[in-house]
């Protein structure tokens, strides 16, 4: 088969591919439009789930895989379900919205990159928790676009088990309820152990949601040294007697590393709280 042949049937199986994703996608959509109509929606909510089926089929026609088109499907259905609970309380929130970020919320710039954050999500609970922070970020004051898209962005890399470690880290104030796990119940059901752990803890370092006390004590140790070699210039280049500086202040590093949660890491947690129906 020469390179033109090889073209042409590469060419028919993708056509066939898409031919099959479009059957798919024709018999699950009426299914995915009954259970938003079944759930009752009204007002914004309704409006909101209206959208979020219209932005999904152009996702899911790129799911050639059955599995994605079933799982796409699934964590719509979480998704309609989620707000059907929550109807007066997405309503309320999408209603005291100037229009301009309102719209944002209903087919515009933050319901794309919360539809980008569950539609291809293999965790249940992580669909719902998205579902959340979309509908907390909607109460949320003072934030840009770009916060928006990357909090959905970081949301889609890290994992339920991620988030349950943040939540080790974080206060009652952070994630609204008085977290009673520990870090024994914690390795114990996961099955992981200390250096899985670490590099859990390093991953969220990573992403600026904790921070590390070693690291903390390794800049306040480079200004210390800064000031002295300063001062010592300083004394150097003056016609003055030279006096030495006092020796800096070196704080000292603990052999295994120790975390707190950052500023960014507590409003992650305040907006990925569970939102409770009236």
């Amino acid at each position: 088969m020469n390179s033109r042949d090889l073209k042409n049937a590469a060419g028919d199986a993708a056509s066939a591919a898409l031919e099959v994703g479009a059957e798919v996608i024709a018999d699950n959509l009426p299914a995915l439009a009954g259970l938003a109509q079944s759930a009752g929606l009204s007002g914004a909510a309704a409006l909101l789930v209206d959208g979020t089926i219209g932005a999904i089929v152009p996702r899911m026609f790129g799911f050639v895989m059955s599995y994605k088109m079933n799982r796409a499907e699934r964590n719509v259905a979480i998704l309609i379900d989620e707000l059907a609970q929550k109807v007066d309380e997405v309503n309320r929130r999408l209603d005291a919205l100037e229009p301009s970020k309102r719209d944002k919320f209903i087919g515009g710039t933050y319901q794309e990159a919360y539809l980008d954050s569950i539609v291809d999500e293999a965790e249940k609970d992580k669909v719902r928790l998205c579902t959340d922070s979309f509908l907390n970020l909607m109460s949320e004051e003072d934030f840009s676009d770009s916060f928006a898209l990357s909090f959905f962005d970081d949301l889609t890399r890290l994992n339920t088990l991620d988030l349950r470690v943040l939540r080790l880290h974080g206060s009652p104030f952070d994630t609204g309820y008085d977290c009673h796990d520990d870090l024994v119940t914690l390795m114990a059901e996961e099955r992981i152990d200390e250096s899985q752990y670490r590099a859990i803890r390093e991953k969220l370092c990573r992403f600026g949601l904790l921070e590390s006390r070693n690291e903390e004590k390794r800049e306040k140790n480079l200004n210390e040294v800064q000031n002295c070699v300063t001062e010592l210039i300083k004394q150097l280049s003056s016609a003055k007697q030279v006096k030495l500086p006092k020796p800096p202040k070196v704080l000292r590093l603990s052999s295994s590393d120790s975390y707190k949660i950052s500023s960014l890491g507590s409003r992650y947690l305040r907006l990925m709280r569970p939102v409770v129906a009236d």
